[in-house]
């Protein structure tokens, strides 16, 4: 093999360069993102203390919020794509993956309510594999061109996610888990800017009147 010529060296240095720079973007990207779920996590849940722990450099945080009233304390767990590495990246878009956002919403009170509430998709049993619905009730709705399965234990159980889903705007929403065990209600979904809040504030003030009296 023979010494490599200055064109080598030139192309060489370039790719660094175009890769550095796909870095750069890509972390600051992920620095927006992670900066306007906090901002909309923040206004929706109006924490009394907050705190968040680092998940390592740009890929998410894990966020812990103490708020007053019955539904008093929330754990949010959200990541971003890699958008950092050009080897990476690529097949998390070729595979349809997308910035996730979980979020841990537990109560004082029993739960009048137990179900799980998943949008239909290839993959949706992977929302539930921490949760058994074998002893439940299933229907499956359809609305706004999308479908959901429903799996409850009562009336008003089927009649709070009738609720999410005709009344809420729910097209990021990938599952709601209510679980009478643990008192706690689970939320998986897309996080989008701008539809974070809205969604959180209103299933908050809803979710304080299916709690035991």
């Amino acid at each position: 093999m023979g010494p490599i010529s200055f064109y080598q060296i030139i192309l060489i240095f370039a790719f660094g360069a175009f890769v550095y720079l796909l870095y750069l973007r890509g972390n600051r990207k992920n620095r927006e993102i992670n900066k306007y779920i906090a901002s909309e996590l923040e206004n929706a849940i109006n924490p009394v203390s907050k705190s968040y722990k680092n998940l390592g450099g740009t890929i998410g945080y894990k966020a812990f919020y103490e708020r007053r009233g019955y539904i008093n304390r929330i754990v949010a767990l959200f990541t971003t794509l890699p958008r950092q590495s050009i080897i990476v990246y690529p097949f998390h878009l070729l595979f349809k993956g997308h910035d996730k956002l979980q979020l841990n919403i537990y109560s004082e009170k029993d739960l009048a309510v137990h179900f799980a509430l998943v949008k239909k998709s290839l993959n949706y049993e992977k929302y539930l594999k921490n949760y058994s619905v074998k002893n439940l009730t299933q229907k499956e709705i359809e609305h706004n061109k999308e479908t959901f399965l429903i799996f409850y234990n009562s009336d008003i159980s089927l009649g709070f996610c009738r609720l999410l889903i005709e009344k809420f705007k729910m097209l990021n929403v990938l599952s709601i888990i209510a679980n009478q065990e643990n008192r706690l209600f689970h939320v998986n979904l897309i996080p989008r800017k701008g539809e974070i809040e809205p969604f959180i504030k209103i299933f908050l003030s809803t979710a304080k009147n299916y709690l035991e009296k």
